[in-house]
């Protein structure tokens, strides 16, 4: 049982970023449940927790509330207060990421998923208030970045087959166009705010990759956001200050750097290492072509 405890925290904490999402996202909706229901159990209001959590967590349309709870375009993301919906958000999240990943890399898989939701969070924000049909409301779930996901993958590798409950096999690009006309044909619908949302994330999808081909990497803007606020938490080091010997003329330092590099191959291996991380994060495809020289190089070695 430790051993499994063990696994689950290092794949919280240490896995690639779709473990991290699937992981969040699971533990956010345990975490309502559970306390959804000692709090109904103690207190006899059913309503209680998921009014808080709607204040706290939920988008909403109003932009006057939302102005008030701006974190709630982030929060909204990784919420979900229904097991079906959280069931179909991660089914989905799973094999569309996995997919993504293998080609694209975990660092745009995961700012797929940040954009999308955003993207889908503004637009939702935008029609409510504009439309004359739809009425104020809120709304939670990881569909916008999900959808930006599986439509990024669609768009960048289109003629991938794709199997439908294990018997129906599709091109990749139909399974995508099926998704978004359902929503638009749906906008009227109950859902509307999540069948909006999930056509936000699909246009940020769209310009994603269409980015990217252009060589502009949207994931480099989110990834110095996440630096700036990792070293926000993390304590600053002191400098430690360098020693100095007298000298006859002034002072001298005690301890220099020796610049030179070693000729035992560790330089090459190093190498190695940054190109093979530079792959897992972006893909292959990322890789400059002295980069891919090298690792042909070395391969024959």
């Amino acid at each position: 049982m430790s051993d499994f405890f063990s696994k689950v925290k290092h794949d919280a904490f240490k896995g690639d970023y779709l473990t991290r999402l699937l992981y969040l996202n699971i533990a956010v909706f345990l975490a309502f449940s559970l306390t959804n229901a000692f709090a109904s159990l103690f207190t006899g209001n059913f309503g209680l927790i998921p009014n808080i959590a709607d204040d706290l967590l939920a988008l909403p349309s109003n932009p006057l509330k939302f102005a008030l709870r701006p974190w709630t375009i982030l929060t909204y993301m990784f919420t979900h207060f229904g097991f079906r919906h959280i069931l179909f958000n991660m089914i989905i999240l799973y094999f569309s990421g996995k997919m993504l990943m293998e080609y694209l890399g975990e660092r745009r898989m995961l700012s797929l998923y940040i954009y999308g939701g955003i993207g889908g969070g503004i637009l939702y924000i935008i029609l409510y208030n504009i439309s004359p049909i739809l009425t104020s409301g809120s709304m939670v779930g990881a569909s916008a970045g999900v959808i930006a996901i599986l439509v990024a993958g669609a768009l960048y590798m289109p003629n991938m087959p794709v199997r439908l409950w294990g018997i129906f096999e599709v091109k990749y690009w139909m399974l995508a166009a099926g998704l978004v006309l359902l929503d638009v044909l749906n906008l009227t619908s109950e859902n509307a705010g999540g069948h909006i949302a999930h056509l936000g994330g699909a246009i940020v999808a769209f310009f994603f990759i269409r980015s990217m081909r252009s060589g502009n990497e949207w994931n480099v803007y989110l990834f110095q956001v996440i630096d700036f606020v990792r070293g926000g938490f993390q304590p600053r080091q002191r400098k430690r200050k360098k020693g100095f010997s007298f000298g006859e003329r002034n002072y001298k330092k005690s301890a220099q750097k020796n610049t030179t590099s070693k000729a035992d191959g560790t330089g090459d291996i190093a190498r190695m290492n940054a190109i093979l991380d530079k792959i897992k994060a972006t893909g292959y495809d990322s890789l400059t072509k002295e980069e891919k020289a090298f690792l042909f190089k070395i391969s024959k070695d």
